[in-house]
């Protein structure tokens, strides 16, 4: 199949469930927020955060070195079902041996959230080996799958949650419906998905192997999550629950932001830039390909940070209690990493592709060290703004590292105009912000769409580039109608 033909069904899938997932989930996120308030909201940040760290180490890094392996698709039926059992057994293993130590700490430092982190610990194991299946099928270009999966799982979330928050207005009954929701997807996989048969598989000298070469992914992980989570955390400690509910806040409009770029185009190009550039003699396609997706991604990311920076204040205010203000000023600082970490990933998913994971490693290992190490300084002096500008500096380091030690043919032109465009827009938001009309909507709209006409007319962004997707979801969509008899 045509390569972005193949990329843009995936895209068109992925559209699918994340347009219903990051609607829906900011509904129910809005809904929490008042009916939890901005305490229980922190409580809610905190305890997202704090689980998933415990599950850095579940299968030391074996299942991201299967994910690129299984993209390449030298493997046959057998041998990718053996693998994914096998690294399910090392997780089961490690999760029972973590689970002692986990309950430990939180029983003396977080007995009053105790229930919810335990709900939360088991729910998040189940959303492992979910995770694990979503890899198969993207890796296979299946991206039907995990789309239907994740739509039905968030609706069970909104509706279980939403009728429990009524009666039980607390943080434990929005973990139950999530735990409600993985027991779904376990079903749903299967029953009706997943071609394997479950069974357990223990065989140590293979699992050593894999650990051996999922090393490098393992510790990419370790301080990426730490990376995204330890502000969080960090803010925990050494501020309030409030401060955590705010921030969080603003994070979450971080993630519905990152909604086309990396949640949706990053994930589908992937299998298509990871086997065009194994073909030696595809080379050429590669590199037409690569910038064809950079293209899309800095002109994409560029308007919907500048979105979010004109509109932070009616969207907090409009559908966040009013205690949630403080929000509005970390939603403008936190949406400046959307457009760099966007870039960032997308040199890093080339690293992996290239074998170069040890880059990679060195450079997010950096990038955490700065992070806490400004956060240390910023938080006690700026609370949750100084956790806003800490992720901010620490992802243009990020950046420049990540694309200086990836193999690209730097077309000079190009990066010319993404630089002079993105100075064009820091004079523009100085210039509004020192003469006070930076919260004029209007002048926020016009901004906006000047932007995307200096995109097309320096040719940053190309009509090309919008068919690039536009036709194979047309062509979806077409397809369906057709069957349907519409």
């Amino acid at each position: 199949m045509d390569n972005e033909l193949q990329a843009g069904k995936n895209f068109a899938w992925s559209l699918f469930s994340q347009f219903f997932l990051r609607i829906l989930g900011l509904a129910f996120f809005v809904l929490m927020s008042h009916l939890l308030g901005d305490t229980g909201m922190g409580q809610y940040n905190f305890i997202t955060s704090f689980v998933i760290m415990w599950f850095i180490f579940l299968d030391f890094g074996a299942s991201g070195h299967l994910y690129r392996e299984w993209s390449k698709k030298p493997k046959t039926f057998i041998q990718i079902e053996d693998d994914f059992f096998l690294i399910f057994t090392l997780r089961l293993l490690t999760v029972l041996i973590l689970f002692i130590p986990f309950f430990l700490v939180n029983y003396f430092s977080n007995f009053r959230i105790l229930f919810a982190l335990i709900t939360f610990f088991i729910s998040t194991f189940l959303a492992t080996y979910i995770n694990l299946a979503d890899a198969y099928f993207q890796s296979a270009n299946l991206f039907k799958f995990p789309s239907i999966r994740q739509v039905v799982e968030k609706v069970i979330v909104i509706i279980f949650g939403s009728i429990g928050l009524f009666f039980w207005p607390r943080v434990e009954t929005v973990f139950f419906a999530i735990l409600l929701s993985q027991i779904f997807s376990l079903f749903y996989y299967f029953n009706v998905a997943l071609p394997f048969r479950f069974k357990i598989i223990f065989d140590g000298k293979k699992i050593l192997v894999m650990i051996k070469k999922g090393l490098p992914f393992l510790f990419i992980t370790l301080f990426t999550s730490l990376y995204a989570r330890i502000d969080i955390v960090m803010l925990r400690y050494m501020g309030n629950f409030e401060a955590v509910g705010w921030y969080g806040t603003a994070y979450k409009f971080l993630e519905v932001a990152s909604l086309f770029s990396a949640v949706l185009f990053l994930p589908s190009i992937f299998p298509t830039l990871s086997s065009l550039w194994n073909e030696e003699d595809k080379r050429q396609q590669f590199t037409d390909f690569f910038y064809k997706a950079f293209r899309i991604i800095f002109s994409s990311s560029l308007i919907i940070t500048l979105f979010f920076i004109f509109f932070a204040p009616p969207i907090i205010n409009i559908f966040f209690p009013e205690s949630f203000v403080p929000s509005v000023l970390a939603l403008r600082i936190l949406i400046l990493v959307h457009i760099i970490a966007i870039i960032s990933l997308f040199f890093n998913n080339l690293l992996i592709i290239q074998q170069r994971e040890y880059f990679s490693l060195t450079i997010v290992s950096f990038g955490m060290i700065l992070n806490i190490v400004l956060n240390f300084i910023l938080i006690p002096r700026y609370s949750l703004y100084g956790s806003a500008w800490a992720t901010v500096i620490a992802e243009v380091f990020n950046l420049l590292l990540l694309q200086h030690f990836s193999v690209w043919e730097k077309d000079k032109i190009f990066i010319t105009k993404i630089i002079c465009v993105s100075l064009i827009n820091v004079l523009l938001l100085f210039g509004l912000k020192y003469s006070g009309q930076l919260n004029n909507f209007y002048i926020g709209a016009l901004s906006c769409l000047i932007n995307i006409w200096l995109l097309l007319r320096l040719r940053v962004l190309t009509k090309e580039d919008l068919i690039f997707f536009f036709n194979p979801i047309r062509i979806k969509f077409n397809s369906y109608f057709n069957q349907s008899g519409i």
